[in-house]
């Protein structure tokens, strides 16, 4: 079953299984937000109607594959995924009930200031597979895995061999080009996964995201054909290629930077996942402050009248340049 329902700071917002439609001697989930924003779903027994009354105790409810789960869209909507096996639980779902209201100083659940019911007849039955948030999450972090592999690691790599490793000329092109051409694969996928993940999720700042992400795939495509329709090396716009394709690289690799970390925000990652993209992203920069100063380091070694355009420090590529 999957619950959504307006929620707010300070506020809390249930579902209840009652035997007789009345709040008293009901089973409910309760959910609040923590400090930053994610939900906090507990079971509490409401033995009566004062405060002392309101217990937690989930041992009334037999939950199926783990305990609520819940996603908070910043849009001041959550959304509850749960399964519940009542023929093993002590409460009873003859009737539903929604509340609101707000919570007091300490924390505590005050009165509901609105109420919903619903009588609901529920079919005994076998409820198998992860519950509708576990696959949103499972959905969230291929799309970031993706975009990752993509974007923060084959495509940089790419991008380094086709700076830094020219005097293996032409084996460094064929390198080049299939971490290019890998990397696309893994960003067209993260798109694809991307837009099935916005029709399910909506979080704050989803716009910025999406519209940033689309932005690079535009740019990634035209990379693509910007390397199919190089000129020859002899060619006289052939510098002017390279100035274009080197400056579209170099913007792209850095707004993917900013939008993996966007990214990151938007879905919660756990810390492990944000940590390992904060990992590949500093050895690659340290391998980068390595390699370009080996590069000055040799060309400024060579005689003035050797440092031909194809010897000299050639420009950040994204795409190859032969």
């Amino acid at each position: 079953m999957v619950v959504s329902m307006p929620l707010s700071p300070n506020k809390w917002a249930g579902i209840g299984f009652s035997t007789d439609g009345q709040m008293v001697g009901s089973t409910a989930l309760v959910t609040t937000l923590s400090s930053n924003g994610a939900p906090i779903i507990k079971v509490y027994s409401l033995n009566d109607r004062s405060q002392q009354g309101v217990v937690e105790d989930a041992s009334k409810l037999t939950f199926v594959g783990g305990p609520p789960e819940g996603h908070y869209d910043q849009g001041r909507t959550v959304y509850i995924s749960f399964q519940v096996d009542f023929t093993k639980s002590t409460a009873k779902a003859n009737w539903f009930l929604m509340a609101f209201g707000s919570l007091y100083t300490d924390g505590s659940i005050d009165y509901h200031e609105q109420r919903n019911y619903f009588k609901a007849s529920i079919v005994p039955g076998t409820v198998v597979g992860e519950s509708a948030a576990s696959k949103l999450e499972k959905k969230s972090k291929i799309h970031g895995s993706l975009q990752i592999l993509g974007w923060g690691l084959l495509l940089p790599v790419g991008a380094m061999v086709a700076r830094y490793a020219r005097g293996f000329d032409p084996a460094w092109f064929y390198v080049h080009v299939t971490f290019q051409i890998l990397g696309f694969a893994c960003i067209i996928a993260g798109v694809a996964t991307g837009i099935q993940l916005a029709k399910d999720f909506q979080p704050e700042h989803l716009q910025a995201h999406r519209g940033l992400g689309l932005f690079l795939f535009v740019l990634a495509i035209l990379q693509v054909l910007a390397v199919a329709w190089r000129p020859k090396k002899d060619a006289k716009i052939r510098k002017y290629w390279n100035w274009y394709h080197g400056g579209v690289g170099r913007l792209a690799l850095f707004l993917a930077v900013v939008n993996i970390f966007l990214g990151l925000s938007i879905g919660k990652a756990e810390n492990d996942f944000k940590l390992g993209y904060i990992i590949i992203l500093a050895i690659e920069l340290l391998a980068f402050a390595i390699l370009e100063v080996l590069l000055w380091l040799r060309w400024n070694r060579q005689p003035r009248g050797e440092r031909s355009a194809d010897q000299g420090v050639p420009g950040f590529q994204f795409g190859g340049s032969v």
